[in-house]
Parts: C-alpha cells; structure tokens; sequence
C-alpha cells in the first residue's frame, strides 16, 4: 500500500502515520512537506514538496494508491486539484464550510476522471458524518441533523489548552457560523446560540456555542430534503474566555499591522515556540449527532454518540486519536476499493459505516446508537 500524506509535518498527520504503520504490514509512505518531519521509520520517506506548485505535487502523487491532506485547510483545494491531475484517490481532514462548498463545486471533474475524493475525515467532521449516515440510513426521511461536540483537557494548563489547530480554532471562533434553517442557508453571530448541554462524564454540563463548521455545508449536500443543520461546541471555560479576550484584542486579524506582518501570524507563531507538556494525556472528546425524521411512518429520534480517552498505550491525546484515526482508516478503505464511487463524496453517504465503526472500535473508539420509537437498535452499539 502507497500512501502519500501532504502537509506530513504536522501534529495530525504524525498520528495518520502512527496508525498506517502500525495496522497496515506492506506498506510505503511519503511524507510530504517544506518542514523537517519529526518521525522516524524505513517505510517512511520525505519529499520536500510545496503543494502550490500543482504540477511537480502531481508527479510526486502519482504510482501512489491514495493522497491524503493534512494541511491548513485553505490549502485543501490545491491537494485536490493535484491529486485530481494525477489521478489518485484522494482524502482531508475538512474545509471549515466554506472551502468545504468549494470542494463539492469539483464534483463533476474527479467523476469524469474516476478519482474517488472523500472530505472532512477526522473526528467532526468525519466520525460524526459517518454517525449521521448510519442513523439516516433507518430512516425513509430525514427533517433534522444536529452536531453537538465537547472537549476536555484536564492536563493542560488552565489559561490556553489547544484541543486541536489553533490556526482553526481561531476562525471557529472570529468567523460567521451557518447554520441550515427551514431548508435556507443562515448566517450566525460568532459564539452565539449558547445552549447548557447535558454530556457524559467526565464533561458534565458545559455551555456550547454556534462554531462554522463543515458538517452543515455537507449535510444539505448529502440529504436534499432536509430542513435543519446545526453544530455547536463546549470549549473548556477558560480556554473559551482566554481566547475571546485574545481575538478581542485582534490577535486572530489576516491584516498587516506592523513591516507587513499580521497579528495572526506573530500570534501562532509565539504558541508554537510555547513547550510540549511531558505529561501523559488526560483530555476528553464528546460527539454526539441526533438525527430527526420518520421511519415506519412515524415521526423519530435517533441519536449517536461517543466518549473518546486517550490512547493508555502510545500516549496519544483524545482530541489527536479522533483526528487522525479516522483518516488512516477511510485511506486504506480508499486504497483497497473498499470505497470506490468516483466524484467528491461525504463521509455520511460513502464510508461504510459497518465496516469503520469496527475499525473504530479496534483502536478503543466505539459509538453507541440510541432511538426515540421502539424498533431494534442499530447493530453498531
């Protein structure tokens, strides 16, 4: 199995790796990045690549069985086009809505080429898409999808611990959100909606909020009579307030402020000069996906939900295990034509739900699946 990872440098992409080679026993990976890459293994190789050079990124995909891209997710488009050129099954880790509905827009070309592209493919989106899929799968119609997501770090350090990109969080936090509203697209204020959500140990009760995210782009997407779409996230509290203030003070602005440099960048680049703490891994995931519509003509609730931990053995972070996991999944599946389908396709519609929740669970990640009407519970639990 050839794999190629593209922004290969980075946290995320380090646990795509340590799964791929630890589940697949024939296996080539290039790692592709500008950045020195931090990991060490025969069947890895560094390719110092620029992904914006379209043409030279092609002929380094090429004779590869799949392409997967970890890097920012601005740059998501350019992976594609790449891989589309090359003509190589293709995967990311999500597009933050926006880019996210530009991917969708490249539908037609991958389907007359016959490269399959699967988008948003880490934890949410990803597992929660494939969440949704399985409970509207028991349906005969779907009304509503809704996303709700908490996170937890009790290691870290009270003022500003990072779940997952900060470079994304901050946009999650500045931008508009979108939500999907008696079938129309609407646009939110930043952190508004706030709902006190009841989630289970170790979070509790914790006071989420309307984030822009990928999943309300694909949803309407994947299931056209659909009526509503939401996705709201539990930050820890004093993560939450310690970037308000920051972004208050305009530390997440793109503008140049000072010799051409923007606050943003001189932000980040300050958090990554900041040290790793040594010690073992104590966050917390929650994902949970309730579905609304009918089956056997009546109306229903389906609900799918999942408490990750880290990983007790390789020491891996929740927020890091949800991320990377399902990517190196949805990547042998790709390499295998376990999902073959040419087009630009959504985790909810095109990952077989079978087959990766037992992947899922394989590596300590297991979802139950819940019913508001008395018929027999998803064989997944």
């Amino acid at each position: 199995m050839r794999v190629m990872i593209v922004g290969a440098a980075g946290a995320m992409a380090s646990v795509v790796m340590r799964d791929l080679l630890s589940s697949v026993d024939n296996l080539s990976i290039t790692a592709a990045d500008s950045r020195p890459i931090p990991f060490e293994d025969r069947r890895v190789q560094h390719v110092n690549l620029d992904i914006q050079d379209e043409e030279r990124a092609a002929r380094t995909i090429e004779q590869h069985d799949v392409v997967l891209s970890c890097v920012p997710y601005r740059l998501n488009l350019l992976g594609m086009r790449a891989a589309l050129r090359a003509r190589v099954p293709y995967a990311d880790l999500g597009g933050l809505y926006h880019v996210t509905l530009q991917q969708l827009a490249l539908h037609e070309e991958f389907v007359q080429a016959g490269v399959t592209a699967i988008l948003g493919m880490g934890s949410t989106p990803g597992i929660t898409n494939v969440m949704a899929g399985a409970l509207t799968a028991r349906m005969d119609r779907v009304d509503e999808i809704h996303v709700r997501v908490a996170c937890q770090d009790a290691a870290a350090p009270a003022s500003l611990p990072i779940p997952y990109s900060l470079d994304t969080i901050l946009d999650e936090f500045s931008l508009d959100p979108i939500v999907f509203r008696d079938g129309k697209v609407v646009t939110m204020p930043p952190l508004g909606g706030s709902e006190l959500i009841q989630f289970p140990p170790p979070v509790g009760a914790a006071e989420a909020v309307h984030t822009l995210h990928s999943e309300v782009a694909m949803f309407p997407h994947s299931f056209p009579e659909l009526k509503e779409a939401s996705f709201k996230i539990a930050f820890p509290p004093a993560f939450s307030q310690s970037l308000r203030l920051l972004i208050g003070l305009g530390l997440a602005s793109r503008d140049p402020l000072v010799r051409g440099v923007a606050p943003r960048e001189v932000f980040l680049a300050l958090v990554g000069r900041q040290p790793i703490p040594e010690s073992t891994p104590q966050d917390c995931d929650i994902l949970r996906v309730e579905v609304k519509g009918m089956a056997q003509g009546a109306p229903v609730v389906g609900k799918a939900e999942s408490v990750v931990l880290p990983n007790p053995d390789s020491k891996i972070a929740a927020g890091a295990l949800d991320t990377g996991v399902p990517l190196s999944i949805v990547a042998q599946m790709l390499a295998r034509a376990e999902i073959r389908s040419p087009g630009v396709l959504c985790p909810e519609t095109s990952v077989p739900p079978d087959l990766f929740f037992a992947q899922l669970k394989r590596r300590g990640i297991r979802v139950s699946f819940s019913w508001g009407k008395a018929f027999k519970v998803n064989e997944h639990e």
